[in-house]
């Protein structure tokens, strides 16, 4: 419920707890009810189903607490500390996007990536326009999704027309937290989607090591990529960034390194998940980091880094498919994403291999992630900037 409104910003009430919301869209009067997710109003709606919609959350968010103090990892005091920090900065909130992958066509060669150009052997796929729309309303308006990410590699086929023409039709038919993968763009491109209602990126920086950047990535440098994230938050954009740990040439130092500069670039959500080698790249040959780095690494973030919202990657969940994503939240994370991507081009979105969840029925996922949330005791709500 809106009970303040200064300019474009806007305090809600969600059960007691007093939010700063941005609101870019809607016309709106205190009393006004909404729904927001990543510190933007998404969506007003009436009353009458807001009012239902509460009651019926009401008592279930405050059992949901209580489970949540009580669940902690059950060894490492690293994680149980980050744990108790992440539930005293953001209760026992976890945000959860939807991601539509919807080409595997890149320009680029990166040697850690399936994707790359040189890799002959992928069979490329390109999801259309009207298909694009077509699923993001499926995911907003039955699966009841508020926050999605589409991503692709870098693929030049969708030019600033297709792009305007995706976006502008899912924010007038159903609003969303619409995020943009798509790497690295001109810029008017971005200022256009962000006029047309794109709200948030999703572009790691990969790793803050400039001789491991280079080689990794060849033909690009870092600080080309940092001052593109840097006129992305300028433009308005959420970020999320972050990036790969246990990279070959990784240094000591690096992985806090790779933390401060998530933060310096102002991120909204640290995105960072474990390095795991693709049989058709030339990094076939090294292996992932341990399970324990991938932990370390969040729960440091998580202490160094009060505030932030911190993601659990698929990477992490393909690391180990059993407890992956439970390990993860209860290291201090309290973000997920689930792919909503179509079975027939999800396999071919191969960035890395046996990726956690292609080709599973995307209502039995919800479910199970649903399930498990609940066990812990967490809310799948992300309101507040």
């Amino acid at each position: 419920k809106v009970i303040e409104i200064e300019n474009n910003i806007c305090n809600i009430e969600y059960f007691g707890i007093i939010k700063k919301v941005r609101n870019d869209f809607y016309d709106l009067k205190i009393g006004d009810y909404v729904y927001a997710q990543g510190g933007f109003v998404i969506q007003k709606i009436p009353e009458e189903e807001a009012r239902e919609t509460l009651k019926i959350w009401e008592e279930f968010f405050y059992k949901l607490k209580e489970v949540d103090l009580r669940v902690t990892y059950p060894s490492k005091d690293l994680y149980k500390i980050a744990n108790r920090i992440r539930q005293e900065y953001h209760d026992n909130s976890c945000c959860i996007h939807g991601i539509i992958e919807f080409s595997n066509y890149c320009r680029n060669n990166c040697l850690y990536c399936g994707l790359r150009k040189d890799n002959k052997k992928l069979k490329r796929y390109r999801m259309e326009p009207d298909e694009i729309i077509n699923l993001a309303f499926y995911a907003i308006n039955k699966l009841n999704f508020k926050a999605l990410v589409f991503q692709s590699g870098e693929d030049l086929y969708y030019d600033i027309d297709k792009l305007s023409y995706i976006v502008k039709r899912i924010m007038e038919g159903s609003p969303c937290l619409l995020i943009l993968s798509i790497g690295e763009r001109e810029i008017e491109i971005f200022k256009r989607l962000y006029e047309l209602g794109a709200r948030a990126i999703l572009l790691r920086f990969e790793t803050s090591n400039k001789k491991v950047y280079e080689k990794m990535r060849p033909g690009h440098k870092l600080e080309d990529r940092v001052n593109l994230i840097r006129e992305l938050k300028g433009i308005g954009y959420l970020i999320m960034t972050g990036f790969l740990i246990g990279l070959p040439g990784e240094e000591e130092g690096d992985i806090l390194n790779n933390l401060a500069l998530t933060n310096e670039l102002g991120a909204e959500m640290f995105s960072f998940g474990p390095f795991i080698p693709h049989p058709d790249t030339p990094l076939k040959d090294f292996l992932p980091p341990p399970m324990e780095k991938v932990l370390d690494t969040i729960a440091q973030a998580r202490i160094l880094y009060p505030n932030s919202k911190i993601l659990v990657t698929t990477a992490m969940q393909t690391l180990d498919k059993k407890d992956g994503l439970k390990k993860g939240l209860l290291a201090g994370a309290n973000s997920l994403m689930i792919n909503l991507t179509p079975k027939e081009y999800a396999y071919l979105y191969e960035i890395y291999p046996n990726r956690d969840g292609v080709g599973e029925d995307i209502n039995q996922k919800i479910k199970e992630i649903i399930a498990l949330l609940h066990e812990l005791g967490r809310a799948p709500a992300d309101i507040g900037l």
